[in-house]
């Protein structure tokens, strides 16, 4: 009877600390498994990949994209550099000289001393006149850069003779504007612009029908220039034509499809004016700007 007693609750006890044992086991590795399996999930390398591809979608642009962003950023900051150059200035009756203006790259023709011109132009255009005369025509310069004072003086006795002829101010003024610019307004401010012919005394009928003319055309443009008021541009221009003016406009280029050309050249071959030139530049930044703003805005 008493060892009955004794047994029993013994077996109770070991009973009672098997299964207080086997709970805290099982407690024990499920808070391992749990913290363990947080901190996996956490850590996960695949995740922050993933996590990472996701934000550049969402936030970045993807390499194709990015690529014609950059593209056309360069484009357009070509055309800026283009319409900014000096050899690109455009000036007519609607665009005058920058009031701050100031040719200081002058020096006088080899062809003829008397006559200055910007540095390059006067180098660029004794280029031509020397291969003009080694083709075997006869060429000099005839007139170069004017300065306001000089321009106005110009201007002054044009209009005054259209006045001894007879004509009232209004219509004196009218003839006089198809041929010689207002100071401030004209091209031969610039110093980039030039008069070549075989003689001064050279009429406008003898230039067109000489073969120096043919020469001129097919020619002058490998140098630079450009004839800056051609036939059948005068709505444009606001001049008549004159086969004797030849502008400067330098040696770059831009790439016209797969055609890739200096500005004078482009200019011959489209048989453009230097307006319609510079419209043409600006249409294609002003697209160029467009796609980009589509592109950004996406």
């Amino acid at each position: 009877m008493n060892g009955k007693s004794y047994s029993e609750p013994m077996t109770i006890g070991v009973i009672a600390v098997v299964c207080v044992a086997f709970v805290l086991s099982v407690y024990f590795f499920a808070s391992m498994f749990v913290f363990t399996g947080q901190n996996i999930v956490e850590n996960n390398p695949d995740d922050d990949v993933v996590k990472d591809d996701f934000q550049q979608e969402d936030d970045g642009i993807d390499a194709e994209t990015q690529a014609k962003i950059n593209s056309l950023k360069n484009e357009i900051a070509t055309y800026d550099k283009i319409l900014s150059s000096n050899y690109m200035l455009l000036v007519n009756k609607e665009n005058p000289l920058p009031e701050d203006f100031n040719q200081t790259s002058l020096m006088n023709t080899e062809s003829n001393p008397a006559v200055k011109l910007e540095a390059v132009t006067a180098i660029k255009i004794q280029e031509f006149i020397d291969a003009a005369i080694q083709a075997g025509y006869t060429c000099k310069i005839i007139s170069g850069y004017k300065s306001y004072s000089d321009q106005e003086s110009v201007y002054n006795q044009a209009y005054q003779s259209e006045i001894n002829a007879g004509y009232t101010a209004e219509e004196a003024e009218a003839r006089v504007g198809l041929s010689v610019a207002k100071p401030g307004y004209s091209e031969f401010e610039t110093g980039y612009t030039v008069c070549i012919a075989e003689t001064s005394s050279m009429t406008k009928d003898e230039m067109l029908n000489s073969d120096l003319y043919k020469y001129i055309s097919e020619n002058i443009y490998k140098y630079g220039f450009i004839l800056r008021y051609p036939e059948g541009k005068q709505d444009i221009t606001g001049y008549e034509f004159d086969p004797f003016c030849y502008r400067y406009i330098g040696d770059a280029g831009i790439s016209d499809g797969v055609l890739s050309m200096s500005h004078a050249q482009y200019i011959y071959e489209k048989n453009r004016s230097f307006e319609e030139y510079i419209d043409y530049i600006v249409s294609k930044r002003a697209y160029a700007v467009q796609n980009l703003s589509v592109l950004t805005a996406e």
